[in-house]
């Protein structure tokens, strides 16, 4: 199991070598990881990387070798232009997703695909090991069914009140 920042960090070394291997104009990233919601991977690898970064983009246009972006800035929208190579990290309504047809589908299958390995990138097995392990799981304990009540109103409440006090120890 990575953590958020052992994933980006392993990325990160990943990408430097792949710059310089093959390079890139632009990388697009996910605002944010679901793990810590810190909104730091883009711009650390941008950071890591030596290029431009721009976070929450809503709308992005390339002309040439300049970048135009529309990004979110809390309920209002701010224009940022800026030079490539660049990374941008997507906010929700970046893109309208495409779905494949199914001759594109049969098409796609027939492409080669280039696979990389650690090798190929110079990295050694150090380099890529994971940096945390997973010592135990467990499942939570199971919950208790719920109760229901019966009777008049103020003999539930009543009961009610006892089961908080004597069962649940809330009160």
């Amino acid at each position: 199991m990575k953590t958020c920042s052992e994933t980006n960090s392993l990325q990160q070394k990943y990408l430097l070598r792949l710059r310089k291997k093959i390079g890139f104009d632009t990388i697009i990233g996910g605002q944010m990881a679901v793990d810590s919601g810190a909104g730091q991977g883009g711009p650390r690898l941008a950071e890591e990387l030596g290029i431009n970064h721009v976070s929450t983009a809503v709308k992005l246009e390339v002309d040439g070798t300049t970048v135009r972006v529309e990004r979110d800035i809390e309920g209002d929208l701010e224009i940022v232009e800026t030079s490539l190579p660049v990374l941008i990290t997507a906010q929700q309504g970046l893109n309208e997703p495409r779905y494949p047809s199914l001759p594109g589908i049969m098409k796609a299958k027939k492409k080669p695909l280039d696979r990389l390995s650690a090798d190929d990138l110079g990295l050694s097995a150090a380099d890529v090991v994971a940096k945390t392990e997973i010592v135990d799981q467990s499942l939570p304990a199971q919950k208790q069914a719920g109760r229901i009540l019966s009777g008049e109103l103020a003999a539930q409440a009543s009961e009610l009140v006892q089961l908080l006090r004597n069962e649940a120890k809330v009160i």
